[in-house]
């Protein structure tokens, strides 16, 4: 496969390079795209941020119904199953995330919809009814997005209800009983009045056949809607409310045992079709609900905007992990709530001052109820008869957690008239105080009883961002940028894990980039450069190897992350665009602290042997995509055809464990494609049909792999799947 991705890289290029004067007689040209990552609307190409955005068409054509799609469409960006939970998902960017979901930490890359943070990765797997657009920031945004971005922030924006009364409806059909109906509904606009509802369903039999008891794995069930209105009281003033749903249902993924000490457990490399857990299948269920409330005001100064925000989740699930023998098996129960307000100003004065400032306040509170549970085999006294299996239980743990954080935070950009406005000089800061009380209890490992503590964290960052414009086609800027975690509690460990507190993670970020056009926008080529050095890095150690989920999160040391970004587009012929986007990511220890009770290198500094999980060395998306007209001149239909390519290097799901092994991921790479005709015309309604297909030659490839002491254990992603999607509109 790789050297059909050479061969048809090559060929792109050289018709990029042979064709550039029949593009200029076509007047051909890339289509502009819009960004709010700046917390206002601008082109990316003048957007000084290394950014990927995918618009709603570019979504519908890749298949993307959820944030773990795009993860092969945007290089540096690692986004993995979470292992107990189905409907969560584990995100890295440039090698830096958080590899768990609980209350009590913070994740590295924040995801927002809408504007209002998402704290917890639990229902990111979620389908969302009407995205419009998603943008992926990489790289911090502590300035304008807060504490929880040193890696970088994902804003999933929805469509806003549209002027006119619309109707839609999609079916789609596919192998393993693949099914999915989306409905949409505009009411256009009556008054300064507007209102969306999208709702839509889906589900499939997943790719593991059970032959126990109980669902196959994988298998789920899917729901999600959401109501937007819109009012505009004048032109001067509008009100936005929101409200979205999404619900899972379904037992979780298959992990079979790949590998076994002395082979204790049959074992298979390969992915496997069948499988059964002992005891059955369980089924597992997620609810997810948000409301956003957003008053826009035009000042006449700029506008003013309040963000109100209040989202809730609850999941019961259930994990084993015994790869079709009586093995480990978890079951959790969680609740969250969460509530944000935020007042933002953005304006401008003149040509030569641009400003962002806001005040933040995010109340959280969550609970957990967890128990582990192995099955231990007693031999008889009498060697004749069999052992008896008993069930004992490793964790039965229950958390409490609520965080609370203040932030006010500034951007003033300055364009000097003196360099024709083609300078922009941007300083930005933001001051945060974060507060994490936690609370916990074991009817196993805590013999003191219910612990409980509590800290408080503050911090202020400053930015500063030069940006200068050569040409209306190219422009450079250099940043250097500072960011911080707040720490938090180990609720995962033993009783002796819990106090103190695990302490902030400080950074500093250097990026170069370029931005440019060429060939009359034609071509579009952005790079960026970047150098992250991390003080006091948090990071999850695995301090018992017997099970997972006795983890702990420490301040190990010192680590220093380069890396490369490029992403371009081109038209290379009339109707055929290409998009190619490379990541390059070195992440090395420059200290890593051994803090594990039972290691024998406990205090030592042991960098040289330790890997950066998740920080895939090299990664690539290559895509066409090809768009005609086609039929007569007095009813024609379009025709697009795409295909991509996505890439991913070898990497490693933990940073140092005795047996590294478990937690390995071999490189793999994607191969999906895309058929549609559309503006088929039906009287009044129009007519979309479309062919798809995901992972074409069927690779196996593992999407997460851990180490349970005598075994391994590994959840293989989707094999081939394909379908045909119908949408009729009015």
């Amino acid at each position: 496969m790789s050297n059909f991705v050479y061969r048809v890289s090559a060929l792109a290029m050289a018709i990029a390079l042979n064709s550039s004067g029949a593009l200029a007689a076509n007047d051909l040209a890339l289509e502009e795209i819009l960004v709010t990552a700046e917390k206002r609307e601008s082109s990316l190409q003048d957007t000084p941020i290394s950014i990927l955005a995918f618009s709603s068409e570019r979504l519908e054509r890749f298949g993307i119904s959820d944030l773990g799609d795009i993860a092969g469409l945007a290089p540096n960006v690692t986004i993995t199953p979470f292992p107990n939970s189905r409907s969560s998902l584990v995100v890295f960017m440039r090698g830096v995330g958080n590899n768990d979901s609980q209350s009590t930490q913070d994740p590295a890359v924040g995801i927002y919809l809408d504007g209002v943070y998402v704290a917890r990765s639990i229902g990111l797997t979620s389908d969302v009814a009407d995205l419009e657009r998603i943008e992926v920031l990489r790289g911090p945004q502590g300035t304008l997005y807060g504490r929880n971005t040193t890696g970088g922030a994902i804003n999933l924006i929805t469509a806003k209800p549209g002027e006119e009364f619309a109707i839609s409806q999609q079916f789609s059909a596919g192998n393993r009983d693949y099914w999915r109906s989306l409905s949409k509904i505009e009411s256009g606009k009556v008054g300064g009045f507007s209102a969306k509802l999208s709702y839509l369903e889906s589900g499939h039999d997943g790719w593991v056949e059970n032959t126990g008891e109980g669902k196959n794995f994988g298998e789920e069930e899917k729901q999600a809607g959401r109501a937007a209105v819109r009012w505009d009281l004048s032109e001067r003033v509008s009100i936005d409310y929101a409200y979205d749903f999404s619900e899972i249902d379904g037992p979780q993924h298959y992990y079979q045992t790949t590998s076994s000490t002395g082979n204790a457990i049959p074992a298979n490399e390969q992915r496997s079709d069948t499988g059964s857990w002992d005891g059955g299948v369980t089924p597992s269920h997620t609810e997810i609900s948000g409301h956003s409330f957003i008053v826009s005001i035009d000042t006449g100064w700029g506008e003013l905007k309040s963000i109100s925000g209040y989202r809730e989740l609850a999941e019961d699930i259930v994990q084993n992990y015994g790869g079709g023998l009586p093995g480990f098996k978890i079951g959790v129960d969680i609740e969250q709530d969460q509530l944000s307000q935020e007042f933002q100003f953005v304006g401008e004065s003149g040509e030569n001052w641009r400003y962002v400032a806001g005040l933040y306040y995010f109340k959280e509170h969550g609970s957990e109820l967890e128990t582990d549970t192995v099955p231990v085999l007693i031999p008889d006294p009498n060697p004749l008869l069999p052992p008896t299996l008993l069930t004992v239980t490793l964790e039965d743990r229950q958390i409490y957690s609520t965080s609370e954080a203040y932030a006010a935070y500034g951007q003033l950009t300055w364009s000097p008239a003196m360099f024709a406005h083609r300078l922009d000089v941007t300083l930005g800061g933001r001051y945060t105080v974060d507060k994490r009380e936690a609370r916990k209890d074991s009817a196993v490992y805590f013999t003191g009883g219910e612990q409980s503590d509590s800290e408080t964290w503050s911090n202020f960052n400053p930015s500063l961002t030069l940006d200068y414009n050569w040409t209306d086609e190219l422009s450079t800027f250099a940043k250097v940028v500072t960011a911080y975690k707040s720490g938090g509690y180990n609720v995962r460990s033993t009783e002796d894990g819990f106090t103190p507190p695990f302490d902030e993670e400080h950074m500093v970020s250097y990026e170069f980039g370029v931005k440019s056009s060429w060939l009359n926008n034609r071509v579009s080529v952005n790079a960026s450069v970047f150098r992250a050095e991390y003080e006091d890095m948090q990071l999850q150690q695995i301090t018992n190897n017997a099970t997972i989920f006795l983890t702990d999160v420490f301040n190990v040391g010192e680590a220093q992350i380069d890396g490369f970004e490029i992403d371009v587009m081109a038209v290379l012929m009339r109707g055929l665009t290409m998009q190619l986007s490379y990541g390059y990511t070195d992440a090395d220890f420059i200290e890593y602290i051994d803090q594990r009770g039972a290691s024998p290198t406990q205090g030592e500094n042991v960098a040289n042997q330790a890997e950066m999980p998740y920080a895939p060395e090299h990664n690539y998306t290559l895509g066409l995509d090809y768009e005609r007209a086609v039929g007569s001149v007095s009813s024609p239909m379009m025709l697009n055809a795409s295909i991509d390519y996505q890439w991913t290097d070898e990497r490693y799901g933990t940073a140092f464990n005795d047996d590294m092994s478990g937690f390995f991921l071999d490189d793999y790479g994607l191969v999906n494609a895309r058929l549609a005709l559309s503006d088929i015309s039906l009287g009044r309604l129009g007519l979309e049909v479309a062919l798809w297909g995901r992972n074409l030659d069927d690779q196996e490839y593992k999407v997460h792999s851990i180490s349970l002491g005598a075994y391994q254990a590994g959840y293989f992603g989707e094999p081939k799947s394909y379908g045909m999607d119908i949408r009729l509109s009015f």
